[in-house]
């Protein structure tokens, strides 16, 4: 009898270990991590936290429920500006631009990676990560630009 008791918590561990190889790599350890920092980021108080800074307006008024949305951040290479915002209802945009504004900038909807952010236009793919932002073509990637932080586009 003491011979599968033991065996059953050799696999009850065996089970758990498994489980905590397969949570750290799908990374819900950082996940939960940064929920439980958001939740304790509230004052004690119940004062309302600060309010991020806003989505250049001119900038939400081209995002579908931009009223209201966030920036998130903003970068600009030798001629271009690119403004990363959040709208109310938590879709991420990534809005680029001539620096100019000969042309129209355009809107997409972005996700946050890893190592920066990614935004697609069939068949155009944006890609930040670290200080840089590639654009790739049906998978070939057609140019890089380094970016230098804008901290305040308008």
């Amino acid at each position: 009898m003491k011979e599968k008791k033991s065996r059953g918590c050799l696999f009850f561990f065996l089970l758990i270990a498994v489980l905590v190889v397969v949570a750290i790599q799908k990374g819900w350890f950082a996940q939960l991590g940064d929920a439980i920092e958001d939740a304790g980021t509230e004052p004690a108080t119940g004062t309302p936290r600060p309010t991020a800074a806003a989505c250049p307006s001119r900038i939400a008024d081209e995002l579908r429920g931009g009223d209201g949305a966030t920036l998130v951040e903003a970068f600009r290479t030798e001629n271009k500006q690119i403004t990363l915002c959040r709208t109310r209802a938590g879709t991420l945009y990534y809005f680029g631009e001539f620096s100019d504004r000969r042309e129209p900038g355009i809107a997409m909807k972005a996700k946050k990676t890893e190592e920066g952010y990614e935004a697609t236009n069939s068949p155009y793919r944006y890609v930040i990560r670290g200080s840089t932002v590639s654009v790739y073509k049906s998978g070939t990637r057609i140019g890089r630009e380094e970016l230098v932080p804008e901290p305040s586009p308008s």
